[in-house]
């Protein structure tokens, strides 16, 4: 395991590369803003993966499933809920983790990332969870790239 600012990175299991993500979209040592930030565009580029497949209200609702399971460690998760259009309310989202404090907002939304991963590979199995977030997967291995 190795840490990216404050986020874990554990890209030697497989079913937390979405953690890599956000760790590498936030930055070294991320202050909460730039946290939230980097979650909102996670959560853009996996919207944009799945909404042609399961439609907008379907992930809306693996959405608010996976903030129900992540408030139980991260009450303040609980007022993320998708909005009354059944989308995923990403400036409440934003907001609500810009508020808190570092070490929390990434804990948060890491966890909130993966088990909204976790409650996707229950429904439809890993490789074609692999295979439909592979776009969101493989921004982080092209940053990576770069980064050498």
């Amino acid at each position: 395991m190795k840490m990216v600012g404050r986020l874990t990175s554990l890209d030697s299991q497989p079913t937390r590369w979405v953690a890599a993500v956000l760790a590498k979209r936030a930055g070294a040592h991320p202050d909460a803003i730039q946290i939230a930030d980097g979650t909102i565009a996670v959560w853009y580029d996996i919207i944009s993966a799945l909404k042609s497949i399961i439609g907008r209200q379907g992930v809306a609702a693996l959405y608010d499933r996976s903030v129900v399971l992540s408030a139980r460690t991260y009450p303040w998760l609980e007022s993320s809920h998708t909005g009354n259009d059944h989308s995923v309310d990403l400036d409440g989202l934003r907001a609500v983790i810009a508020r808190q404090n570092s070490d929390d907002a990434a804990a948060g939304a890491s966890e909130l990332l993966q088990t909204f991963y976790e409650v996707l590979v229950s429904l439809i199995g890993p490789a074609l969870c692999e295979q439909l977030l592979a776009s969101v997967r493989e921004d982080l291995d092209s940053r990576r790239s770069r980064d050498l």
